[in-house]
């Protein structure tokens, strides 16, 4: 019998077309945005003030922002201050630039718009911030302005790309990752064979699994590493949930720290950077934390101390119950408690009820506040092996599955 049983789906379910569907049809965005131009030329003809009624994406991220409604705001020109009148002219500049990309069908990154423009926005966060809120105003997602944020991603594994122009790109290929390509670009993928995706937190640690080809040996068959180095990005996002939507069978795993970061960083994974409607469409429910969990530490810990019987002269570093904690196992920060305490607040607040990996995930941020610990990735190669410990984890998911004997 082969040590990789065959994933027996039909052939469809492992090639599959890619091909987006925006919340809007390019064609209606751009007349909508013609339409908002239009409007202002009028407003020109007739000597009026012109002015765009914008809503804010910044205030969706405030605790007191609970009903999910994004404040609205009237800029107008020549306007009432230089700062309003500066602001209505990023915004035109922005729709200008994404109609004729939508009319072209080129795709721009943030990043070109900032450098070409940098005397208009100062700082890259003005881009972003109204790329999100022009978005928000028009009731579409980033990328359907054809405006995308630069290749943050990274990809390795048993998994090819068809872009609309034509080329393949092989993930296999290459030691130091492939950028993650925006979903606009992407026709078709092909994942035959490929059983589980993992999501590193830290791309150290993805580097070290793509060296040793960890995709390919596994025990749990071919696999597919992703990194976003540290939070993760909207096209990461949104891949994976493209994943989860196109080949469900497929487990997607997230490997982070035991610490406030990590267990924010699975939130934005699962549930978007803010659990309201405009970033719904990140909402991915086939993403699960794999871990470091507590139970991970205080397991090990419990299996050292019964070692520590035979062995009493060895201190055990990551003893969860010592006083003198220290790297990879350490005491929370006055940080770190407050980024719990506030995570906390946002798990009650704007994650849904009925999502038992909401529930998880606050559990075992109670449990860490408790402990008061901490656990950093480096600890399951001193405590053990990495490799072995996610061959046993992913194994245990993917027979789950049913892909495994």
């Amino acid at each position: 019998m082969p040590s990789h049983a065959s994933v027996h789906l039909p052939r469809q379910d492992s090639h599959t077309d890619w091909s987006s569907q925006p919340l809007a049809s390019p064609g209606a965005l751009i007349s909508r945005i013609e339409n908002l131009l239009a409007s202002m030329i009028s407003a020109l003809s007739l000597g009026e003030p012109m002015s765009i009624d914008l809503l804010s994406r910044k205030s969706l991220r405030s605790l007191s922002c609970l009903d999910g409604q994004a404040r609205r705001q009237q800029i107008s020109f020549p306007g009432k201050t230089l700062a309003e009148a500066q602001k209505f002219t990023r915004v035109l500049l922005i729709l200008q630039l994404s109609h004729d990309a939508l009319v072209s069908g080129g795709v721009l990154t943030k990043r070109q718009i900032f450098y070409q423009y940098q005397d208009l926005f100062d700082k890259q966060k003005v881009v972003d911030d109204l790329v999100d809120d022009i978005a928000l105003t028009l009731g579409v997602h980033r990328h359907d302005l054809n405006i995308v944020a630069s290749a943050k991603g990274l990809l390795s594994g048993c998994l090819s790309i068809r872009l609309t122009d034509g080329s393949t790109i092989d993930t296999s290929v290459g030691d130091v990752g492939t950028p993650i390509p925006s979903l606009a670009t992407i026709s078709a993928v092909d994942c035959t064979g490929l059983r589980w995706i993992l999501v590193v937190e830290k791309d150290a640690t993805f580097r070290s699994l793509v060296s040793s080809c960890f995709y390919e040996t596994s025990a749990a068959g071919p696999g597919l590493l992703v990194t976003a180095k540290g939070y993760p990005d909207l096209v990461t996002r949104l891949f994976l949930r493209r994943m989860h939507q196109r080949h469900a069978h497929l487990p997607i795993l997230l490997l982070t720290d035991l610490d406030p970061d990590g267990l924010n960083i699975f939130r934005c994974y699962r549930f978007g950077t803010d659990f309201v409607a405009h970033d719904a469409a990140a909402y991915n429910p086939g993403i699960r934390w794999l871990g470091i969990k507590t139970r991970h530490v205080q397991d090990a810990a419990h299996q050292f101390n019964q070692s520590q019987r035979l062995t009493p002269s060895i201190v055990f570093k990551t003893s969860i119950s010592s006083t003198g904690c220290r790297d990879p196992i350490s005491h929370l920060t006055a940080r770190d408690r407050k980024l719990a305490r506030h995570m906390l607040a946002r798990i009650t607040s704007r994650c849904p009820e009925e999502d038992a990996e909401a529930e998880q995930l606050k559990l075992e941020t109670q449990t860490m506040l408790m402990m008061n610990v901490k656990a950093e990735m480096q600890w399951l190669d001193d405590a053990g092996d990495l490799i072995s410990w996610l061959d046993e984890k992913l194994v245990s998911e993917v027979r789950v599955r049913g892909s495994l004997p």
